[in-house]
């Protein structure tokens, strides 16, 4: 039996009255995202739920949170944030809408399909580009919750590829008090880069799940990989308490400060990991050096790991049980 495809709206449609709907660049559930164009001819990326004859019916939780995504990402003004540009209600319909930048270039996730693992003086600036998207969310008491690399987006500017925080949909704006939008043992996120916290209740996280989520996405850029990739593998870490395998383990040759530094930011207890993305972001550049950390990368830079750097054995990793270990040499 064939499978029933997901409504869609047809290119052509006039939304919000000024955006001319083209193809349909991705799906969900509830909502898609479609090329379309403005009312000047500017190519555009416009968000909008599925609502209408033979769409799911939009449960108030769902239409709230895309409510929420519109008015957290609207504060947000930053070059590593993906900005929304216009938002709105369709009239004829009743969906509503957000609308971005056409983004030409690829996110992380694609990237890692295509090269597998990544040297470090690639991953570690796109890192710490992403973490200053993410402190300017944290700064206006916005806490991502889905941080991984399909919604970390390469956008080329000038010839140089910029880190751009995307997709706030499961956002916890902390000066809303309690998350009255999730409901308790709810599990939101993407369990391969969930903090420990989060899985166990997604209303009572702060920053540090955020900085739990980045580092692992470093984990993943580091070793091909996130570190509970295996089915099951994230419930026997969650049951069984253990720690997160060491990096080096699976990538003998990063260097041992940068395998401190994950560690210090994967750390179970919240107390105990980096307290924010921006003492992460620090903790990174001082690993590698300013120069590394700071380097602009380019299309031609972002080539796998060398078979030469895979040759290399780094010294062990002595990890930390603190963060504050990486003060204490």
């Amino acid at each position: 039996m064939a499978r029933a495809q997901p409504p869609s709206i047809p290119p052509g449609t006039l939304v919000g009255g000024r955006y001319l709907l083209g193809e349909k660049l991705g799906a969900g559930g509830m909502g898609a995202v479609f090329a379309a164009t403005n009312e000047s001819g500017q190519q555009v990326a416009l968000k909008t739920l599925l609502v209408g004859p033979g769409a799911p019916k939009v449960a108030a939780e769902t239409r709230a949170r895309f409510d929420r995504e519109i008015a957290a990402c609207v504060r947000l003004r930053h070059k590593n944030v993906l900005p929304v540009v216009d938002s709105g209600v369709d009239e004829i319909t009743g969906a509503p809408f957000l609308v971005m930048p056409r983004m030409r270039g690829e996110d992380l996730s694609q990237l890692l399909a295509r090269q597998k693992v990544l040297e470090p003086s690639v991953a570690v600036p796109l890192l710490v580009q992403a973490c200053r998207g993410v402190a300017v969310g944290h700064a206006a008491g916005i806490i991502h919750r889905d941080l991984k690399p399909s919604n970390l987006f390469l956008e080329e500017e000038d010839g140089v590829l910029v880190v751009k925080v995307a997709d706030f949909g499961l956002a916890k704006v902390q000066d809303a008090g309690i998350d009255s939008l999730t409901s308790s043992g709810a599990l939101l996120g993407t369990p391969h880069y969930m903090s420990p916290e989060q899985a166990e209740n997604a209303k009572r996280v702060d920053e540090r799940t955020d900085v739990y989520s980045l580092a692992m996405v470093l984990y993943h850029a580091l070793t091909g990989s996130p570190a509970f990739s295996r089915s099951g593998s994230f419930m026997a870490f969650l049951v069984g308490k253990a720690a997160v395998p060491a990096v080096q383990q699976a990538a003998p040759w990063v260097p041992t400060e940068l395998s401190r530094v994950i560690h210090a930011a994967l750390l179970r207890a919240p107390e105990a990991r980096c307290p924010n993305v921006a003492e992460l972001e620090l903790a990174l550049t001082m690993s590698v050096g300013f120069e590394m950390a700071n380097a602009p990368l380019y299309r031609a830079s972002l080539a796998p790991v060398s078979q030469s750097t895979r040759a290399q054995i780094a010294p062990k990793a002595a990890l930390p049980d603190h963060w504050q270990d990486l003060l204490r040499r």
